[in-house]
Formats: structure tokens, C-alpha cells, sequence
């Protein structure tokens, strides 16, 4: 099915002025690490420097507006409370993070599908071999996609979490959170949501998506430093979620031998963090607000179209996402060429990608694609222009 391809309204003049990066390459690793905009460097670097001029805690000091904007912009961005947001040093921390606070004993089951990343699921097994819980994986369909049905079938009384990527490191599809939520929503079960490669790609919204914990990152789609990540964890159900380690942040000491926990999601968070790198995070959200979601996710969502028709037109070239709910993610081979030697000849061209592969996702690259792929992520940033010169140089290589 041919989709129509939109205009959406990003003055992308601007947008590419105040990236640097746009002049020098043509970034298609955003599912990696995006670029980040001048006010996002700016804001990192000018704390770094206050820091350097007057101390590391008395610049925390100072700098306290600036820490709060990370909450509230991110409450905005997601449709939540500032209160129900923590910064973590990555989405991978934030993920492990919830997913311990669970508790689970030998004998508790959790759901995964076929579509995990190896971060999340080496976690899976590990927790399997120390605690013995018991985990089952869901087959994706014939479009790559969870289906609700599936998942409900194979709930049973000892299922005590739901585990999500919403869009996957190796292949595009955008699996529904929604209809996922609302089943782990009625059967009173814990949903985690992975939502790296979604957030600050497509709009969230955690009044509509029942999920009790979501993660993400900073480095990815919202712009922001490496380094930098967070965790949402829903006030009405995650009170009683105590996190596996606990510091002056997370924790009040009130007594010789008794402490309390923090009831808001900062009893995820430690003490000492990148603060420098929160306040950039701040700031690449506040960005994305100021764009709009809506915005943004049309743009991209034009953009990748656009790649895909220019792949599909290429002789040998096979396009691997299966469904039409595809995100700016795309990945692709070629019939008789290496891929690491297709990603060298693009990096030669100034063209940045990465390669999806097989040991990082072994469930899903096994199934479907039996090998490495080349992962192509656009942002709103990218150009018609770009996506011209990198079919040409496929085309030709």
C-alpha cells in the first residue's frame, strides 16, 4: 500500500541551521545518536563552565531552574506528572531499575515478545538463572507486531509483568501500546514499556497508554547528551515498587536503624548524576515541545516514506519492515553485498547509518531477517536531498 507523503510544518531551515552536524554529514543514525542542537550543547557546556568557575555544588545551586525545567518539560512532552519522572544515566539503568523493583520470585512469570533488545533480555535470562522465575516470548506476527489476542491468551495467575519495546533497535514497526495497556490495565498486571527509539518520535501519551513504568533516553530522538535517560513510574500503581538501590536521594535516613522511601519517582534516581547532561536533556525536551510532536512525527514519518519508496525501487534492495505502522526506522539489505562493507562505502560518502545485528537481537533478526542488516534513522532535520544521495549511493555501490 503507497502512503501519501506529507509536508509537515518544521521550518527546516532553521531546525538544520542550529544543528551543526547538517553541514558536515548526512546523519541517518539517529536511532543511535541523533545530533543535538546549538541551545541543548550550549546549555551543557555552560554549566560545565560554571562548575569550572565556582564548584561543582555550589553550580548545582545555581542551577536548580534549570534541573526543574528536565521534569516539567518531560511531564509535558509525556502527558504526566513532573512527580512521576526520574533522571537516570541511561534507559537501559531505567529499565533494569523497574523491572527489579518488581521483586520476582521463583515461580513469577513475566511476557516479553520476539522483538526485545539484547539489554533488556540478558536481564530476562539472568533473573531467570538467579531467581528462577519463568518468562514467556511472544512470536511477532507475519508484520512484525504483537497481537493483543496473543498476549491475552497467555496470561496466567502468575504473571506479574508485561514487557514492551515499543518500536524495536532493529526494524521500524510501531507496536500498539495502547490496545497492550489496556489489557495489563484489566488484568491488573504490570506493564513496562521500552520506549528508546519512540520517544521524541512519536507522541506519547501516559494518560491514554496504561502502562505503569516507561523508559527512555536521551540520545536517540529527544536530541539530548549521552549519558542521559529517564524513567516514568505511574503514582497510582507503582507506590509500593521499592527500586533495588537506594541512596540520600531515593531515601530519607530517620533514625539509627530505619529509613523511608521516597513515595514520587525520584526514589529511582541517585545522588550523584550528570547534571550538566540532565539540564541538556531539559532542554532537547523543550525543544521537541516547542516543534511539537505532531509536527515531528509527520515529518519523519514523510521522510522515512520517501526512503522507502527510493529502496523498493532499487534492484536487490529488500526493505525488512513488515507492517504499516512504521516508524523512521529502516532497515534494508542487498542481495549479493556485505554489509559492513555497504556501511564503510556510506561512511566514506559522509553518510552516517548503523547495522542491526544478529547477536543484538537474535529472536527477531533469526526469524526474519537471518543476518545483519543496515539500519537508515531519519529526523525531522534530514532532507529530501539527503535521502536522494544516499539511494544514488546504494544504488550504485
Amino acid at each position: 500500500m503507497t502512503r501519501r507523503i506529507v509536508t509537515p510544518m518544521i521550518d527546516l531551515e532553521t531546525v538544520r541551521a542550529e544543528t551543526p552536524g547538517c553541514d558536515e554529514i548526512i546523519h541517518f543514525n539517529n536511532a543511535g545518536c541523533a545530533l543535538s542542537p546549538h541551545p541543548v550543547t550550549h546549555s551543557v557546556i555552560s554549566h560545565l563552565q560554571l562548575e569550572q568557575r565556582i564548584g561543582g555544588y555550589e553550580a548545582a545551586s545555581q542551577a536548580e531552574k534549570e534541573v526543574a525545567n528536565f521534569y516539567t518539560q518531560l511531564a509535558q512532552l509525556l502527558n504526566c506528572e513532573s512527580s512521576e519522572i526520574a533522571f537516570m544515566e541511561s534507559a537501559t539503568r531505567a529499565w533494569q531499575s523497574a523491572l527489579l523493583s518488581l521483586d520476582l520470585k521463583a515461580g513469577d512469570e513475566i511476557i516479553t515478545a520476539g522483538n526485545e533488545y539484547v539489554g533488556n533480555y540478558i536481564s530476562i535470562l539472568a533473573l531467570a538463572r538467579h531467581r528462577g522465575i519463568k518468562f514467556r516470548t511472544l512470536a511477532l506476527d507475519a508484520d512484525g507486531l504483537i497481537e493483543a489476542e496473543e498476549l491475552d491468551k497467555q496470561l496466567s495467575k502468575k504473571t506479574r509483568a508485561i514487557l514492551v519495546t515499543h518500536i524495536a533497535s532493529q526494524r521500524g514497526d510501531i507496536q500498539n501500546i495502547k490496545a497492550i495497556g489496556e489489557i495489563a490495565r484489566a488484568e491488573g498486571i504490570c506493564l513496562l514499556v521500552d520506549a528508546c527509539q519512540s520517544v521524541g518520535q512519536v507522541p506519547l501519551d501516559l494518560q491514554e497508554i496504561k502502562c505503569d513504568f516507561l523508559c527512555g533516553t536521551g540520545r536517540k530522538y529527544l536530541r539530548g547528551p549521552r549519558g542521559t535517560g529517564f524513567l516514568f513510574a505511574r503514582d497510582q500503581s507503582t507506590a509500593s515498587f521499592i527500586p533495588p538501590v537506594l541512596d540520600l536521594q531515593s531515601a530519607s535516613w530517620d533514625a539509627a536503624k530505619s529509613f523511608t522511601v521516597k513515595k514520587n519517582a525520584s526514589r529511582f534516581e541517585s545522588f550523584e548524576r550528570n547534571l550538566a547532561g540532565q539540564i541538556g536533556l531539559g532542554q532537547a525536551v523543550e525543544y521537541a515541545n516547542s516543534l511539537g510532536m505532531t509536527h515531528i512525527a509527520a515529518r519523519i514519518q514523510s521522510l522515512a516514506d520517501r526512503l522507502v519508496v527510493g529502496l523498493q525501487s532499487l534492484q536487490g534492495v529488500r526493505v525488512h519492515e513488515l507492517s504499516e505502522r512504521r516508524s523512521g526506522i529502516v532497515t534494508f539489505s542487498k542481495t549479493g553485498t556485505e554489509t559492513g562493507a555497504l556501511q564503510s562505502h556510506l561512511h566514506q560518502q559522509s553518510i552516517n547509518t548503523s547495522i542491526s545485528k544478529r547477536n543484538n537481537a537474535r529472536l527477531d533478526l533469526d526469524r526474519e531477517m537471518q543476518g545483519d542488516v543496515i539500519r537508515a534513522s531519519l529526523h525531522y532535520y534530514n532532507d529530501c536531498s539527503e535521502i536522494e544521495r544516499f539511494i544514488q549511493v546504494i544504488d550504485r555501490f
